[in-house]
């Protein structure tokens, strides 16, 4: 037992107060010998020696009370055991649903080893104790919202719930998810935490070389109210070989499309496992019907290999496109990968120029025109086109006549100084999702360019511009194109010189750009063979922009000329056009968007994720457009969206969020790293899960009593009056009684 107050205590000598007054009064009373009264002593020694009781019993119960008020002010603790409740244990389950605990073993999965596991968990857990789960997936999640007692119902929903769990294809944030374990609020009467981690053992997903931050869930779980411990079980034998061949991704160099265009899509497959393979199938197919199959060569540990597949679409829309591998291994959900294109039938430019600059003849436009496939008709009077792209053009004084949100892309042919206006426009449309291209030319103002488009790095436009360099008369002088690397989608062909001259392309005056700092977020798609920069990117809010040096035209260069040309045009208007339409392919926590016209009623949507039942969406309106949002979509898979299900107009579309190639890799965690957790972290890699390190007490949960002990003090004060009332009325009564 413990005090709260035991200053208190020392009123406890205040008890002999009421014993004091019963001797006092027996003291006071005088013994006079009177010989008449002798004959009446015999019937008056049964009647005193009640009153004695009476006395006694008034005086243990005015000790008592007095007792119990002293006790009740000192605030006793005593143990909860002695009111015959146990102390209680704050276990937390942690369930890794990683992609890797889907590997197969002799029998089941491990994922399937850690669901048996759980439920012998809550066997072993007794009366006082209560329980949690967390998911720890790249966003922990709680499976249940708060500690339940447990009991036979709480087990048998955890039960049930627990039945009803998959492995999904995301990587688990362990780190993560004992962080948030650590930190959740204990039970009220718990007097120990236990988290119990099961997992497949590999090591992505652990951050094992994060001592800092290991450091930091020690400092907090040794901080907790409660004392708490961190046991790990790895259910996956580290000793078992096992075989891998995973699909990291699937690449394209345009997720835009137009209709019947071919168009290259490659996968990307990594042998993760410590041997070999065999020579395999990989099959691919579009929103379930097949389209082919490509051949896998063996592969050595380690070794990955890009295996490239040619398909067009049809029909105008959004189109899933598949691959699987024809084979089996340990683990079988990274074995598929997914890639969302949209195929359209047009796609609308707004090319921008000079009031000087005609059409016809060798204006600039017209040869942006003709690489576009914009032929003239016989009566020269329109422009008949032969490819996707339909371009519309106007001077660039007429931008405040035209709607931006209708191109996908806009271009500056060698537009002079723009506006205040205007820039306010092209900034606007860029980072709402717009493509701007800026090929500057002899109009091209650099003041007005730098002020308004670059405004020092917070601008549209990726570079400073410099005064120009060269004479566009003097053809002897010259700077090539340095054929650009294979890293950036926007120039991928561009640098194939076995097929394409951009070797050839001779720049004879140019702008000059500034170079950006490394940490700028500028990309660079050309250099010059001096080590200029020729073109450059950037991104602006959820657009993109190009600024070239050079114009589109021949006045500067002869780049129209070469065969480069017309890849370099189309590849840059595709990629600058992706942003406008929605984007399916994600990363982990993008937004899912789609937007429609809106129309006679108010729509709504279901979306169906990788995991779990639908979930109903409702459209925000804008002047034009009902848009659907969701934002949870951070686990990695297929999700697919309907639009009006069940009715006429139901539209179905489809979108992929991608997950981490790295968690195909089952090595698992070795020795150092092990010991590292463990002392960085403070994490026990044990068997048994509710076992607590040698030498830690468990602290014993003490319940308040005062309440009682005040309780039992009106008790006595209640009973004393009684008591003390009935003894009084009783010796009236012998008082008043005749005698004979």
């Amino acid at each position: 037992m413990s005090f709260l107050s035991g200053i208190f205590l020392w009123a406890l000598p205040l008890v002999a107060v009421p014993l004091l007054i019963h001797l006092f009064n027996r003291r006071r009373r005088e013994v006079v010998q009177w010989g008449a009264m002798q004959f009446l002593s015999d019937s008056l020694t049964k009647k005193r020696r009640i009153m004695r009781v009476d006395d006694l019993i008034l005086m243990v119960l005015r000790a008592l009370a007095i007792l119990m008020i002293v006790a009740a002010l000192a605030q006793p603790m005593v143990q909860s055991q002695w009111f015959g409740s146990a102390a209680g244990r704050d276990v937390v389950i942690v369930i890794d649903t990683s992609l890797s605990m889907s590997r197969e073993l002799d029998q089941g999965t491990v994922f399937d080893r850690a669901i048996e596991r759980a439920n012998n968990l809550l066997a072993e857990l007794g009366e006082g104790d209560s329980v949690r789960v967390l998911l720890a997936g790249n966003r922990p999640r709680w499976l249940t919202s708060s500690a339940a007692v447990v009991d036979s119902g709480t087990t048998d929903q955890l039960r049930h719930a627990l039945s009803e769990l998959e492995p999904t294809l995301a990587t688990a944030d362990l780190f993560s998810a004992v962080q948030m374990a650590a930190d959740a609020v204990p039970a009220s009467s718990a007097t120990s935490r236990t988290i119990a981690v099961l997992t497949d053992g590999s090591r992505h997903g652990w951050q094992s070389d994060a001592t800092a931050a290991w450091t930091g869930v020690e400092r907090l779980i040794e901080q907790t109210a409660i004392p708490t411990v961190v046991n790990v079980l790895e259910l996956a034998n580290v000793d078992t070989e096992w075989t891998n061949l995973s699909v990291d991704q699937l690449q394209t160099s345009r997720k835009l499309v137009g209709v019947d265009d071919e168009f290259t899509v490659r996968a990307v497959l990594t042998n993760r496992g410590p041997q070999p393979t065999a020579a395999m199938l990989l099959k691919w197919e579009s929103d379930g019907e097949p389209l082919g199959v490509s051949s896998i060569d063996p592969l050595e540990s380690g070794q990955s290999v890009t295996i490239p597949f040619q398909h067009e679409i049809e029909e105008a829309g959004v189109s899933s496109i598949q691959c699987r591998i024809d084979g089996s291994d340990n683990l079988n959900a990274d074995n598929v990968g997914s890639l969302v294109v949209e195929a359209v039938e047009r796609v609308p430019l707004l090319i921008l120029r000079p009031e000087d600059d005609e059409i016809n003849g060798r204006s600039e436009s017209s040869y942006l025109l003709a690489a576009l496939g914009q032929v003239q008709s016989i009566d020269d009077d329109e422009q008949q086109a032969i490819s996707v792209f339909q371009p519309t053009v106007a001077r660039f004084d007429e931008l405040d006549t035209l709607t931006l949100s209708d191109y996908y892309a806009v271009v500056l042919a060698d537009v002079p100084k723009l506006s205040e206006e205007t820039t306010e426009q092209l900034s606007d449309y860029v980072r709402s999702g717009g493509g701007l291209w800026i090929a500057l030319g002899e109009q091209a103002d650099a003041e007005t360019y730098n002020t308004l488009l670059h405004q020092e790095g917070q601008g549209i436009a990726p570079l400073l511009l410099e005064e120009p360099t060269g004479d566009a008369n003097d053809r002897d002088k010259f700077d090539l194109v340095h054929p650009p690397e294979a890293e950036h989608v926007a120039t991928e062909l561009l640098g194939d010189t076995q097929r394409l001259d951009v070797d050839e392309v001779k720049i004879y005056r140019r702008h000059q750009f500034r170079n950006p700092g490394s940490d700028s977020g500028i990309s660079v798609l050309l250099r010059s063979d001096r080590g200029a920069i020729l073109a450059a990117e950037k991104y602006s809010g959820a657009g993109r922009v190009i600024a070239q040096c050079m114009p589109v035209g021949l006045s500067w260069s002869n780049l129209p000329l070469c065969q480069v040309y017309v890849p370099m045009v189309h590849e840059w208007l595709w990629y600058l056009s992706e942003p406008a339409v929605a984007k399916r392919n994600l990363q982990p926590g993008e937004p899912l968007l789609f937007s429609q016209d809106v129309g006679q009623k108010e729509s709504k949507a279901l979306l169906q994720p990788p995991v779990g039942e639908p979930i109903e969406l409702l459209p925000e309106l804008t002047d034009r457009h009902e848009v659907f949002e969701y934002h949870r979509a951070f686990l990695p898979g297929n999700y697919l969206l309907t639009v009006n299900p069940g009715a006429n107009s139901e539209v179905q579309v489809p979108f992929h969020v991608q997950r981490d190639a790295a968690e195909s890799d089952l090595t698992p965690l070795d020795e150092p790293q092990h010991a590292l957790l463990a002392q960085a972290g403070g994490l026990r890699f044990t068997e048994e899960l509710l076992s607590v390190p040698a030498g830690q007490t468990v602290e014993i949960r003490r319940e308040p009593i005062w309440s009682l002990l005040l309780t039992a003090f009106l008790l006595f004060i209640v009973v004393e009056m009684l008591i003390s009332a009935w003894s009084t009325n009783r010796r009236y009564a012998y008082r008043a009684a005749p005698t004979v």
